[in-house]
């Protein structure tokens, strides 16, 4: 139980510090790769931690081997005193005996807690590992994914623009045949005219206008010269 409460805590820890850097990339794929080379940062960090430990251990270890030693030692002249008939030596190096074999003790209770801790950091390895397998294998399909999905988007939108372009050019094709239908119609038209005889007017509105007006003119002129002529005739009579 207390080994699943540091792990949370750990992997709390971890998420954490991602999330706040994570934003600062657009890509996914920089996300990805991010986020596993900070969980293979972690995995280093606790093999450093699990290595100073044992280290620790280890020195604790050859301490406690040397003071077993000299307790042997005390012990062994402790006898010889005894046998040599000096009590009072011998009861010095037991004194001293029975102080390095606390020390002995208490250095023993404390190699048995790093030994501990050093289970704790190997459980912790094993599942940082796991899970960094595991979100290396999901890492490379969610890369996998994006390019696909990406390079489909990239298509989809070539496609998109190729669409637009056909249909504009489709729109410029009906503007230039109904253009050419009106040019068809009129030229028929003209046809028709010349073919009964009639005169084609090519002339503006404008120049129509003032045409007429000199027509209209000329002809009452004539018609007044006309009536002149007329009455003269009639008065050459009288």
């Amino acid at each position: 139980m207390p080994m699943t409460g540091f792990w949370d805590r750990l992997v709390a820890s971890i998420e954490a510090k991602l999330n706040k850097l994570l934003d600062r990339f657009e890509d996914p794929r920089e996300q990805l790769d991010y986020a596993y080379d900070k969980l293979v940062q972690q995995l280093h960090d606790v093999d450093m931690a699990l290595a100073r430990a044992m280290t620790a251990r280890k020195k604790l270890e050859f301490n406690a081997e040397r003071i077993r030693e000299k307790v042997e030692d005390l012990d062994e002249k402790a006898r010889r005193a005894l046998e040599l008939g000096r009590e009072d030596l011998a009861k010095k190096a037991l004194e001293r005996k029975h102080v390095l074999q606390a020390e002995l003790e208490s250095l023993e209770r404390k190699i048995e807690e790093m030994k501990e801790d050093e289970e704790k950091l190997k459980q912790v390895r094993e599942t940082l590992q796991t899970r960094i397998e595991l979100f290396r294998a999901k890492k490379e399909k969610l890369k996998a994914e994006y390019e696909v999905s990406k390079a489909q988007v990239e298509v989809k939108e070539s496609l998109s623009g190729l669409s637009d372009d056909m249909l504009s050019a489709a729109r410029a094709i009906e503007r230039a045949e109904s253009k050419v239908e009106d040019m068809r119609a009129r030229a028929a038209a003209i046809d028709e005219l010349v073919a009964a005889g009639g005169e084609l007017d090519i002339l503006e509105p404008e120049e129509r206008d003032e045409i007429e007006k000199e027509l209209k003119t000329l002809e009452i002129q004539k018609a007044v010269e006309d009536d002149l002529a007329k009455l003269k005739q009639e008065l050459g009579r009288a």
